[in-house]
């Protein structure tokens, strides 16, 4: 699944690639697999955003926000596999569109999804955050907010293992499994410790290697396992630093990494170098 640094990615991208095409239209919609329209019918879905304006692309925790005119909004999220490109008839795939805006510069804003796991909401301005998608999402790691005395203030009276409080998005949002392996590896934290062992000391430890691992990933355009895409012929390159997750020796001691089951997660982690 698609984490911060991917979906941070492909906003950013899809942002750079409208910014000079001033003034794109949807002028029709095309919906494949009806199942990944939400909250209202197909007809009501192209009824009201048909004849709007894309303004930009936004991201909150792992949630896409396709930010149209007259204070609509389109809530995407990728899930599993889901794909957002914007391309050409002659670059489209047309068998493999999931979901496909045509706009009026004659291209297309095509959503890609083989599992079929991928969602979309509509919601007004005044509605949005006020959703039950939304409403859920905890503070952006990215945040001045998310440091240490927030999050030791969150799990000190809580009986869980750190990976599993980690990947609580509710708390915080948009770190994924993948990420949550590399943050307790470069803290050099085991993951399955409990948070109420956790210290004040040890938090500044998880905020700082969180926001430089997923600020890197970012800059490598996110993390490429199966098959993620920040656009149509870009790949992440981030797995090529990463240090445990998936990885058999550790980079570092050069001992065996072991994989473990948390939660129902599979975890990976160096019991050399993390204690």
């Amino acid at each position: 699944m698609p984490e911060l640094p991917e979906v941070e990615t492909v906003v950013r991208n899809l942002n750079n690639e409208i910014s000079s095409k001033t003034k794109l239209k949807i002028i029709d919609v095309n919906v494949f697999i009806s199942k990944i329209i939400k909250n209202l019918s197909i007809n009501e879905f192209k009824k009201k955003i048909i004849g709007e304006q894309i303004l930009n692309f936004e991201r909150n925790g792992k949630y896409i926000i396709l930010k149209l005119s007259n204070k609509k909004n389109i809530l995407i999220h990728l899930r599993m596999e889901g794909k957002l490109f914007l391309q050409t008839k002659e670059e489209t795939n047309i068998k493999k569109v999931r979901v496909q805006f045509t706009l009026s510069n004659g291209m297309f804003l095509n959503f890609f999804d083989t599992r079929m796991f991928g969602t979309f909401h509509f919601y007004l301005n005044k509605d949005l955050l006020k959703s039950n998608e939304l409403k859920k999402v905890g503070i952006d790691v990215l945040d001045k907010k998310f440091n240490n005395k927030y999050l030791f203030n969150n799990l000190k009276n809580r009986k869980i293992k750190i990976k599993t409080f980690l990947l609580n998005q509710t708390f915080q949002a948009g770190i994924g499994n993948i990420y949550a392996d590399e943050i307790l590896f470069d803290s050099r934290i085991l993951p399955t410790r409990n948070t109420k062992d956790i210290s004040l000391n040890d938090c500044e430890k998880i905020i700082k290697s969180c926001k430089k691992i997923i600020v890197e990933s970012i800059k490598e355009g996110g993390t490429t396992v199966n098959s993620f895409k920040s656009s149509q012929n870009k790949f992440g390159k981030y797995q090529d630093k990463l240090m445990v997750y998936h990885q058999k020796m550790c980079k570092i001691c050069k001992h065996k990494i072991r994989r473990i089951k948390i939660n129902g997660r599979t975890s990976w982690y160096c019991s050399h170098c993390q204690k």
